[in-house]
């Protein structure tokens, strides 16, 4: 595993460098692991043949051996091409936090972070911006300036607004007729079950599908103690709550939610991985190397 990046906050904040963060989290992730997770690096798997002696050891595909006791080596292709949709949430409730552990802040470098990677392998990346006003910002394609249109595209995006899912954003869904991969950044905090909604559209049209379920290092564990005025960032409701009270119910009420989006992935096949803002990037990328097939 990589060792965490050391990125200065105020860099972090400036959305002019995205482009630069996104390369200095992927390089120095790739620079961290123990061994190269790119085993048909630049290229799409294609089929598995049995090994045969003389054949290069790192395309052999290790998970398989673990529950067959056989050894397959992948082949790939030269090209790839693959479309891999990016969801970004970007209503009120992912501005929250301090800092680094922002999650807007930390949803963007994400998203960036995998664009940056889906190019470097010659996959085609796009943007759908949802939220109050769900769009795709930037459909899927591989071409020259694809990064650079992607990166400004997230350096104008902002956090505001309910978290209105509806017809809009379906229907960017139902317009996907390949089959490709869709990763999702979301808190998932709504007001009704859209979110459990876009899980099932994605399903639907048989898009591979990463969840990550962003939540900041302050709503997985609340401060130690005292009386605290709790504002809804979407309507502006207030509350006040007192947190040794309320500790253990919260504590209760997350952990039941989180299971339920767990499991409703889970019955579709999709990765689910709950993120704490307050670390680094390396699990979500861990994860997106491991369903394209590369660890």
């Amino acid at each position: 595993m990589s060792t965490p990046l050391p990125i200065d906050s105020r860099l972090l904040a400036s959305v002019e460098d995205l482009p630069l963060l996104a390369r200095t989290v992927v390089e120095g992730f790739l620079d961290g692991l123990h061994r190269s997770p790119f085993l048909g690096y630049s290229t799409e798997f294609a089929s598995y043949r049995q090994y045969v002696q003389g054949d290069n050891l790192r395309h052999l595909d290790w998970k398989v051996w673990a529950r067959s006791d056989a050894l397959y080596v992948k082949q790939f292709e030269d090209d790839t091409n693959y479309r891999g949709q990016i969801y970004l949430d970007t209503s009120a409730s992912m501005d929250f936090g301090t800092g680094p552990a922002h999650k807007f802040t930390f949803g963007r470098l994400l998203a960036a972070a995998l664009a940056h990677l889906m190019i470097q392998q010659r996959d085609a990346p796009g943007l759908v911006l949802f939220g109050p006003d769900s769009r795709q910002a930037i459909p899927c394609a591989n071409s020259r300036n694809q990064a650079l249109e992607l990166f400004a595209a997230l350096a104008r995006a902002q956090a505001g607004g309910k978290t209105i899912l509806g017809p809009d954003l379906f229907g960017i869904v139902q317009t996907m007729v390949r089959r490709g991969l869709s990763v999702v950044i979301s808190d998932f905090f709504t007001s009704d079950d859209s979110g459990f909604e876009l899980l099932r559209q994605l399903h639907a049209h048989r898009q591979e599908t990463i969840v990550f379920h962003l939540l900041s290092p302050e709503e997985l564990e609340l401060p130690e103690t005292g009386e605290w005025i709790l504002e809804d960032s979407e309507t502006g409701e207030e509350r006040v709550v007192h947190l040794d009270e309320a500790r253990e119910g919260y504590r209760q009420r997350l952990e039941a939610f989180c299971d339920r989006l767990k499991s409703a992935c889970d019955g579709y096949e999709f990765d689910y991985v709950r993120l704490s803002t307050g670390k680094p990037l390396d699990q979500a990328l861990m994860t997106y190397l491991d369903r394209r097939g590369y660890l």
